[in-house]
């Protein structure tokens, strides 16, 4: 008999990206999609994974996101929440700024250092 591999929750990778992290649920990945359109014409790569579990956190999908890019934005509070506790103390982790697509690419841009 094979043994059960442990449950690990699942993150959908919508994007791949190196310079910043966009992490929405099913009601955000859109939003979170279309600002990752418009960031790469400005030359920002941009990670967008939407969260399809949420008990338990895909923490290595989390981890290899949280490692390779700059920073993180959690597009709502509940992902603020859920997946503060899983992230170093050290890694840039930002809500979603108020103001919908534009404040969102705003913050993506200072997060990865780029302006224009």
């Amino acid at each position: 008999m094979l043994q059960a591999l442990p449950f690990e929750g699942t993150i959908k990778v919508r994007n791949k990206g190196v310079d910043v992290t966009l992490l929405a649920d099913k009601d955000t990945a859109e939003l979170a999609f279309a600002a990752s359109r418009v960031l790469v014409v400005c030359g920002i790569s941009t990670a967008v994974l939407e969260i399809t579990c949420w008990d338990p956190i895909d923490t290595r999908t989390l981890s290899y996101y949280e490692q390779t890019t700059q920073g993180i934005i959690a597009m709502n509070d509940t992902i603020w929440e859920a997946v503060r506790p899983y992230l170093a103390a050290s890694t840039p982790f930002e809500r979603r700024p108020e103001g919908g697509k534009d404040a969102l690419i705003a913050a993506a841009r200072r997060m990865s250092g780029r302006k224009k």
